[in-house]
């Protein structure tokens, strides 16, 4: 079945069809490419109201930028307009006089790649931050003369919807694993229409089997908001199905394969993936929940969904959020194999087939490193789903991205692991020692920090 699916189906040519929009999590590059999806695979779309809220999180209205302009003593010296990703998504209008130093706060370039303009996303996930920037060139950005400049940027909201497209392909059980690739990142190519197109052609070499045990279930959509409110909207029996999550992030460049384990780390899902990947790769990269990549795992697995969640991923990639992300940079061998990947992933699963599971590096062996009363204090969770943490003031910012991916190993990245992961640790009952111990934080600041989520009602202490 892979073999045909290699010759007569190109996963690059699906790239390369799916590209040419602006994604973002509303908007007409959206709408547009939803009949080009449509060709593939007869996909369900969902749709939800902009403006609409969520645990903090909510819906952006559809954006596009009119005017975007800088000039330096009444030269026009840039012109964000003539790239798309020229303004920071979201930006609001702006006009004025600045200095040099003043304007670089709102210049957004990449050191490592001075030709390429990068993908500034941050105001999507930031509700509360909401500020306005301008991508070039770092080779412009450091040749900029001293002196003032003129500031013209024009954007514009109205009112839209997010879409999310849901395919699911029935089985003899009605227990559901989703595959999910994102669709709001404009102009980018492996990240993720690579993980949109290898999710189609995998659900389309499943229709060809005569017989699935299980069902199996696509969800295309803007990362974070999209699964948030579809999970949202599901009823309890409709969740219940769903017993297992493959996230396909970035996987149709040349570098190795990695593989990121669910939370729990011991689920058959799990289990399938160290079997097909060992099968396949014999030795590969691989780390706990949370310590490879950082996508929609956290909506698929915070309370009470609680789904198993595996994630896929070449990352990280040199051309990684900027405009030299094109379908030109992809391997059509890479993306077939990331495909043949999941469908042994979904054989291994289908058959129950089992290995030992690497253990998780983040458990606690030892006893308390504290013995103080406040520091054995547990807690239960007073929402649903996940919580856009920075609408509190309980953000951890995620280390520095280089070239071999993030350090969540450093003090940052522990930090930023503990915040992604403390719903799930929440529900396994670890308290406030353990938790320090686990990620290697001090018990103080992590007693603080849990402090802060009593404070904004999301916690609720317990009797101990």
């Amino acid at each position: 079945m892979a073999q045909a699916l290699r010759i007569n189906m190109s996963v690059l040519s699906l790239v390369e069809k799916l590209f040419p929009f602006s994604y973002s999590i509303t908007g007409s590059g959206n709408d547009e490419s939803i009949p080009v999806y449509q060709t593939e695979l007869n996909f369900t779309v969902h749709e939800y109201a902009s403006n609409q809220s969520l645990n903090g999180w909510y819906i952006p209205d559809a954006w596009r930028v009119i005017k975007a302009q800088i000039f330096h003593n009444e030269q026009l010296i840039y012109d964000a307009c003539t790239s798309p990703l020229g303004v920071a998504i979201l930006s609001p209008s702006f006009s004025g006089e600045l200095s040099l130093t003043e304007l670089n706060q709102h210049l957004i370039s990449c050191e490592q790649l001075p030709d390429a303009i990068p993908y500034q996303w941050q105001n999507l996930y930031r509700p509360n931050e909401i500020s306005w920037a301008l991508c070039m060139p770092d080779n412009i950005k450091q040749n900029l003369p001293s002196g003032n400049y003129q500031v013209i940027l024009e954007t514009k909201n109205s009112a839209s919807t997010m879409k999310v497209l849901d395919y699911f392909l029935p089985g003899q059980s009605d227990e559901t694993i989703i595959i999910n690739g994102h669709n709001c990142h404009p102009f980018q190519a492996n990240d993720d229409i690579s993980g949109c197109a290898v999710a189609i052609r995998v659900i389309q070499a499943l229709k060809q089997q005569a017989k699935l045990k299980y069902s199996y279930r696509v969800i295309i959509a803007p990362e974070l908001h999209g699964p948030m409110f579809w999970l949202n909207e599901l009823t309890k029996q409709e969740r219940e199905k769903l017993t297992g999550c493959i996230l396909l992030k970035s996987v149709g460049n040349k570098a190795d394969m990695r593989l990121q384990r669910s939370y729990n780390d011991d689920s058959a899902l799990d289990l399938a993936a160290q079997n097909a990947f060992t099968k396949r790769y014999q030795t590969f990269e691989q780390g706990a929940f949370r310590t490879i990549y950082g996508n929609d795992e956290t909506v698929f697995e915070a309370p009470p969904f609680n789904i198993p969640t595996i994630s896929l991923t070449r990352w990280p990639f040199k051309q990684y959020h900027t405009d030299l992300d094109t379908p030109e940079t992809l391997c059509e061998q890479a993306l077939q194999d990331s495909v043949d990947l999941v469908l042994d992933i979904i054989a291994s699963y289908e058959k129950n087939e089992s290995t030992v599971s690497s253990p998780n590096e983040y458990l606690c062996e030892s006893g308390n490193i504290a013995t103080e009363a406040k520091y054995q204090q547990t807690y239960q969770r007073n929402f649903d789903g996940l919580v856009c943490l920075s609408a509190y003031g309980l953000y951890k910012s995620i280390p520095q991205v280089d070239s071999s991916g993030v350090d969540y190993s450093s003090l940052s990245g522990r930090w930023n692991t503990l915040m992604n992961c403390l719903p799930r640790e929440i529900e396994a009952k670890q308290n406030v020692a353990q938790l320090a111990e686990k990620y290697q934080l001090p018990v103080e600041g992590v007693y603080q920090y849990l402090e802060l989520w009593v404070e904004n009602n999301l916690l609720i202490k317990e009797n101990n």
